[in-house]
């Protein structure tokens, strides 16, 4: 699976997190020195859809490289790198939590490891996206909860530097809100209202300092980024498609298992851990079900239930192991579960290789390159280009590669506020009555539409110019 991952991370592959693009976007504004956030309603009607600590990451450390923004292959490269690294020291934290606070042999923290790896892997959102940093945020986030859990005191310092964990991951990715309801429940559940109160407080004082350093003071520019850009509809379809379908198959004997053992805890248990562990496994859970209903979500939101709910059994089966004899059916059900859901994600991996052409998005990557080219050659500064591509994502790397003179590029998010009206878009038009739309690029029997705007292109008006590798390139007459 290693193997697998490196390859994919060196290759010319568009798109290897299942959502790679809107990430991307993000990094080139950061790389080219641009404001991450800025008024969606005004040319170019850009939206960043997450909050903004990954972007920062990867793009300030691209621009330390002095490499040009509109190398898309280099970018990705640099977030895909990123991407692992963060997985990989999630990995080692997740090591030492499992020995320290369960107790767990190291061979078995090393198979925990392998297993959470895996499980990212098959929920691949890890992959060069913003999640890597949130999953990193979240092993500490527990890792620190459990050190609290071992003080004499309630309240302490570990509670505190959780409380920062948690805004900091909020930061990551809007959704990692949960993790603030978690501190919170965790209090209520166990009536320690002090406790409760000094949380809030600290966890308002938080969100407070990050929104004044983050936002430089545009209050709205930046709610309306952060969460303007959230206001999707619910779509069942969606969720079984995106969600249901690559849980049920890799994950039911898990989520059966961890919900017994939880559900055990949460009304018996008298240790503090077993008690947050089942109360943050259902948590995460429930919320992760209940937002992965809206356009746009997937199976990845999953990523902190996966991680509780497998400490949870570790937890419970290692412990019950040691008393259970080697001639017992019951010592054996455990590691035959691990490695029957290793044997799935490492198949599921194989399969991926194997069906997946390479080589075409490498000879893809230098036909858009080309046409890239040919187009910064020819367009002026303030003039806009729209991009319609073809099937198995011809001409989405050209969109980044021209990302500077690109249109709406969150089109999918732009086109739900576009129709529900939450933002003024007029100036679109205008553009178009400016003659500011300078050229259009069609992949073969590509429409001449800007799904963003539900806008169709007059041909008549344009003259095709060039066609490069069957993009045809349009320029306004």
């Amino acid at each position: 699976m290693l193997y697998i991952k490196g390859v994919f991370i060196l290759s010319y592959h568009p798109d290897i997190s299942g959502s790679e693009r809107g990430t991307t976007f993000g990094i080139q504004i950061v790389a080219d020195n641009q404001p991450l956030y800025r008024n969606p309603e005004v040319p170019p009607f850009w939206i960043v859809q997450y909050a903004p600590l990954y972007y920062y990451l990867v793009g300030k450390t691209y621009q330390l490289l002095n490499w040009d923004p509109t190398d898309i292959f280099r970018i990705q490269f640099l977030s895909r790198f990123i991407s692992f690294v963060l997985v990989s020291i999630s990995m080692f934290v997740a090591y030492f939590t499992v020995r320290r606070f369960i107790k767990v042999s190291k061979l078995l923290s090393v198979v925990f490891c392998c297993l959470l790896f895996g499980q990212l892997q098959e929920w691949h959102l890890t992959n060069s996206r913003i999640d890597s940093l949130l999953f990193l945020f979240t092993v500490l986030y527990i890792h620190v909860i459990f050190k609290a859990l071992e003080q004499k005191e309630e309240w302490n310092k570990y509670f505190v530097l959780a409380a920062f964990l948690a805004v900091v991951a909020f930061f990551t990715k809007q959704s990692a809100l949960i993790h603030s309801i978690v501190l919170l429940g965790y209090f209520f559940y166990r009536f320690q209202w002090s406790s409760l109160f000094k949380m809030a407080g600290v966890l308002a004082v938080l969100f407070t300092v990050f929104t004044l350093v983050f936002s430089q003071l545009q209050f709205k520019v930046f709610y309306d980024n952060l969460f303007g850009s959230l206001q999707l509809p619910i779509v069942p379809g969606w969720f079984y498609a995106y969600t249901f379908r690559y849980v049920v198959p890799a994950m039911s004997l898990f989520i059966a298992v961890s919900f017994v053992i939880n559900l055990k805890w949460l009304v018996n248990a008298a240790d503090p851990k077993r008690i947050f562990l089942s109360l943050s496994t259902f948590l995460f859970f429930g919320f992760a079900t209940a937002t992965a209903f809206k356009h746009g979500a997937a199976v990845g939101y999953y990523h902190e239930y996966a991680y509780v709910g497998l400490l949870g059994i570790f937890y419970y089966f290692y412990n019950e192991n040691l008393s259970i004899t080697k001639t017992s059916l019951t010592y054996y059900l455990f590691p035959a579960m691990v490695g029957m859901t290793m044997l799935y994600f490492t198949s599921q991996q194989m399969e991926k290789y194997y069906n997946t052409n390479l080589g075409k998005y490498a000879s893809d990557y230098v036909e858009q390159n080309d046409v890239k080219k040919y187009v910064l050659a020819h367009i002026g500064k303030d003039e806009k280009v729209v991009i319609s591509g073809g099937e198995d994502f011809r001409g989405w790397l050209l969109q980044h590669m021209l990302f500077k003179h690109l249109l709406a590029y969150q089109d999918t998010e732009v086109r739900f506020l576009f129709e529900a009206k939450r933002f003024d878009f007029s100036g679109f038009y205008d553009l178009v009555k400016e003659k500011k739309i300078r050229y259009l690029v069609l992949d073969k029997n590509s429409p001449p539409y800007l799904y963003a705007f539900d806008y169709t292109f007059n041909l008549n008006d344009y003259m095709l110019e060039k066609d490069i590798h069957g993009y045809k390139v349009y320029r306004l007459k």
